[in-house]
């Protein structure tokens, strides 16, 4: 089974034209607004969910920070009755689809009791293919533009992802790393995608460029032909033998993500295709990436701080 990669973007044409902290409120915008809540997360396959319904369909939503959106919802599962067609859009895997967009998405619930209504210019798109490949209870994306202005702390051990609001308070008390112990501090770049941090990584003397993805699988690389010939050589790229499905999956050991930490990634993906739209997308000039995915995030836990770019890396 082709391994699904869903950073996703979109491509829209021509025609596309205060949370409160109480939970039990009724919100008339998909965006955050307490100073900091928590959601349970589900992790299937390589993937986080989180539950929730829209219009009465229960399901679960992928968090997927390759995805700009705040919320685009499965129109295979969850019946509209009024899109409208407004783009078009893909996922790093390949997958396209049209993109519609709703006047009005009458009600959305989330697991931890956060309840929306007449949700006004929400996207859908038939993604059968995350039903079919990953879970067929999937209802939609929840994607960055539903979290801006708040950092959050991803645990796939406790199976928890906690958002803090970016605040003059925060800046001094730091809450969020109560009780942790931090092993490395990533200051990160952002290109053409607000919501991609991205890192510049070495394996040995090979640059590879580090992509930080929830929706990325277990991970993936894409590398050239002599760079890929040298780390194998070096033992530090290794065939890992096939999954499941049958895929080729490899580790790329040894990788040096700043002076503090060297780590490796075992059984990723390694790209191989073309990979431009991606890149153009992004902003990619390089060579050599790593989408950064479940591998690093089941190893480590870890704080996203748009605000300042960095990611904290945590001790579980």
């Amino acid at each position: 089974m082709k391994t699904i990669y869903t950073l996703a973007f979109l491509i829209m044409t021509a025609f596309l034209q205060a949370q409160n902290p109480d939970q039990s409120a009724i919100q008339q915008e998909f965006r955050l607004a307490a100073d900091s809540i928590s959601f349970p997360l589900t992790l299937v396959n390589a993937f986080p969910f989180i539950s929730g319904e829209v219009n009465g369909v229960k399901g679960k939503f992928m968090f997927d920070t390759g995805k700009q959106e705040a919320l685009e919802i499965n129109n295979n599962m969850v019946p509209l009755s009024s899109q409208r067609e407004s783009g078009n859009g893909f996922v790093a895997s390949g997958q396209k689809f049209k993109v519609y967009t709703n006047d009005t998405i009458k009600e959305v619930r989330l697991v931890n009791g956060l309840h929306f209504q007449n949700l006004k210019q929400i996207e859908s798109a038939n993604l059968d293919f995350l039903q079919n490949r990953i879970t067929p209870d999937c209802i939609g994306y929840i994607g960055f533009d539903f979290f801006e202005g708040y950092l959050f702390k991803l645990d796939y051990i406790k199976r928890k992802l906690t958002f803090y609001k970016n605040t003059s308070v925060r800046e001094l008390s730091k809450d969020f790393l109560n009780g942790e112990k931090i092993l490395a501090i990533l200051d990160f770049e952002i290109r053409n995608q607000p919501n991609i941090p991205i890192i510049k990584m070495k394996v040995t003397d090979i640059d590879i460029l580090g992509l930080f993805d929830t929706g990325g699988s277990y991970g993936l690389l894409a590398i050239t032909d002599n760079d890929a010939k040298k780390l194998i050589r070096e033992k530090n790229l290794i065939n890992y033998g096939k999954d499941g499905y049958g895929t080729n999956l490899f580790s790329l050991n040894k990788v040096k993500m700043d002076a503090d930490l060297v780590t490796d990634f075992i059984a990723i993906d390694k790209f191989e295709g073309d990979f431009s739209p991606v890149r153009k997308a992004i902003g990619l000039t390089e060579d050599n990436f790593l989408l950064i995915a479940h591998r690093f995030f089941a190893k480590f836990k870890t704080v996203w701080d748009y605000k300042h770019k960095r990611i904290y890396v945590l001790k579980y």
